[in-house]
């Protein structure tokens, strides 16, 4: 493994670059009419199932969040398999690469930009200046060890990887040219980067959007180099665990 990463750097050293991308979106591994109906599936079985944790436990308290967080993965799992049986197995050597480069720069890329964002806007009076990011980050910073902070974490890294990854990279970014016309990649990918970043408006700050777009960008440079969404998950994983890490 660490000869191939350091082959890899040795080569951005030399001036190529490894993150050039081909004129070709990624194809999707399925009919659009398929995808269509795993992207919205998708999204109406995590409403439901998160709507179904609303109804447990009492409010504002990490006990109903691991309900709703661990009700929206649990409900969105027959969109994993059916997307699975379309698409081969993973060759993992051939991702770590990828994987280590676009983490250690879109995590501080993502970071750096959330928080000047932040340091901004609160400035200018349109964001709290003690306003942690997303809200789930909130009750694990005060929350006590538990089972319900286990699922949270859980749902938050393993499940939003796993699941947002195959709704955004391996469902959206292939199926951009269909709707909007001929496109570039990087079309597609800042097209795909703005709706997953809208997606979580609510649930973060403004600042925190704009940190989200950076780091969907890297996500779907992923997406595209590793030809797959294994590298994606594990990258979207990763970020999810140091956040968390930061505020434990």
């Amino acid at each position: 493994m660490l000869p191939r990463v350091h082959h890899l750097w040795q080569r951005r050293k030399r001036g190529v670059d490894i993150f050039k991308l081909s004129k070709e979106i990624p194809t999707l591994p399925m009919p659009l009419w398929v995808a269509i109906l795993l992207f919205f599936g998708s999204l109406l079985l995590g409403s439901l199932g998160a709507l179904f944790g609303m109804s447990q436990g009492e409010p504002e308290t990490i006990e109903r969040l691991s309900w709703i967080s661990g009700g929206a993965i649990c409900a969105q799992i027959p969109v994993v398999i059916v997307y699975s049986l379309f698409v081969k197995p993973p060759n993992i050597r051939n991702n770590i690469g990828v994987i280590l480069i676009i983490f250690v720069t879109f995590t501080p890329l993502a970071l750096v930009t959330s928080g000047l964002a932040h340091a901004l806007f609160s400035s200018i009076g349109w964001e709290d200046s003690n306003e942690v990011g997303h809200e789930t980050l909130v009750f694990l910073h005060n929350a006590e060890f538990s089972i319900y902070l286990v699922v949270v974490v859980l749902a938050a890294t393993l499940g939003a990887g796993v699941i947002e990854e195959i709704v955004f990279r391996g469902l959206l970014l292939p199926s951009v040219p269909e709707f909007v016309g001929s496109t570039s990649v990087w079309g597609a990918i800042l097209i795909t980067s703005a709706i997953f970043s809208a997606m979580h408006l609510g649930s973060v700050p403004l600042s925190a959007l704009l940190g989200l777009m950076v780091l969907s960008i890297g996500l779907c440079l992923a997406r595209v180099k590793s030809g797959g969404v294994f590298a994606p998950i594990a990258v979207h994983i990763l970020f999810n665990t140091f956040n968390i890490a930061l505020v434990l």
